[in-house]
């Protein structure tokens, strides 16, 4: 078996070596995306500390709505008062179903940014990268489906990958804690680049093994919902008119949602962007376990009265929910400060070493096969 996971493990390599540093690497820039976003982009993204209260919600709505009068509002993420970062409005053009991107100052109501599509500032293009590698909407495939999520089925393959490049690696250098720290330098070249590939696969494959995990949910859950509700031709809804009252109060749904979960934080607002879909308040539970996302508990809400519909409180599932909430934070890093976003990116890096003393590795070991043929 360990002949054949090594035939395996370095032919797959070899084949999806360049599409899997493309999403290493630059996961390991996005890691940081928060913090570059406020460097790049201090006028749009980033906010001044601040004392002063933030705008009621249902107010910050209507100026949202003044300013983009040809933009239907179709989900809010919100931060608390004093918050470092401005509120991130994603909106819809009417007459398509393209969604946008807008900046806004939750202290003035101005918007700080005009709508703009995926990938048009520099993290959100590196992010299309890392989700899609930019093959979504190929004109040359014929298929529909298959046309508009192709980048997305490509890197569903590429997390399967990981998986299997991380547990293979594992399974052939099982004793690896015998020479883990062990760098023959003053061997050839191959033995040199074959310790180190050794100690950097050992030394990340738990953090890759993660991300490939998390990854690989992700990206099938996405698609998953996108065939369900799509797979058959069914189009995405046009954006034509209002779908929710503006008699609606935002405010009092997301105060009514604190009082559902006791200590409930609110941090995103799903508007209907879709017929018979309510408002939903995204938020965190009180919980001292750092891996639980800022979104894993939900209330909804009626979008034409504002009644209230149901609950989702992540603290009464059980382990199974709250190990898939889990995924976000372990998938970005987002659990554990600097330091882990730190340890995340120069995981991220390390695939480049593993292709080098990897490929390296293989082509020596075809050479030396070819020549015991020849002989």
């Amino acid at each position: 078996m360990r002949k054949s996971l090594h035939k395996w493990h370095g032919w797959l390599g070899i084949i999806f070596m360049v599409p899997f540093l493309l999403i290493c690497l630059t996961g390991s820039i996005l890691v940081f995306k928060k913090e570059i976003d406020g460097w790049l982009l201090p006028d749009v993204a980033a906010l001044a500390p601040s004392d002063e209260p933030r705008l009621p919600l249902n107010t910050l709505k209507l100026r949202v709505n003044q300013q983009l009068p040809d933009y239907e509002i179709g989900s809010w993420e919100i931060f608390p008062a004093g918050h470092d970062e401005a509120d991130r409005v994603f909106v819809i053009k009417e007459g398509t179903d393209a969604w946008h991107k807008v900046h806004l100052n939750p202290y003035t109501g101005e918007l700080r940014s005009l709508p703009t599509e995926p990938g048009h500032y520099l993290t959100d293009w590196l992010l299309e990268l890392h989700y899609t590698l930019l093959l979504n909407d190929l004109e040359t495939l014929d298929f529909s489906f298959a046309t508009e999520h192709f980048g997305l089925l490509i890197t569903l393959v590429l997390g399967l990958f990981l998986l299997f490049m991380g547990i293979s690696g594992l399974i052939m250098y099982r004793r690896f804690w015998a020479r883990f720290f062990t760098l023959r330098w003053d061997h050839r070249l191959l033995v040199v680049f074959s310790d180190l590939h050794k100690m950097a696969g050992t030394f990340a494959s738990p953090v890759l093994l993660v991300l490939g995990i998390t990854g690989v949910y992700y990206n099938g859950l996405i698609f998953y919902e996108e065939w369900t509700e799509h797979g058959g031709g069914q189009e995405h809804h046009i954006m034509t008119e209002r779908l929710y009252s503006d008699s609606v109060n935002i405010d009092e749904l997301v105060a009514d949602s604190q009082t559902r979960i006791e200590g409930f934080k609110p941090t995103y607002v799903l508007f209907p962007f879709e017929p018979e879909l309510p408002f939903t308040v995204f938020g965190r539970a009180p919980t001292a376990n750092p891996l639980l996302s800022n979104y894993g508990s939900v209330s909804n809400y009626d979008a034409w009265s504002g009644d209230f519909l149901s609950t989702y409180n992540l603290n009464e599932q059980g382990a199974g929910m709250k190990t898939l909430d889990a995924f976000r934070r372990l998938h970005f890093g987002s659990w554990g400060g600097l330091g882990v976003k730190a340890l995340y990116s120069f995981v991220g890096l390390l695939p480049l070493l593993l292709s080098i003393t990897g490929g390296y590795i293989w082509w020596q070991r075809r050479n030396k096969r070819q020549r015991r043929r020849t002989d």
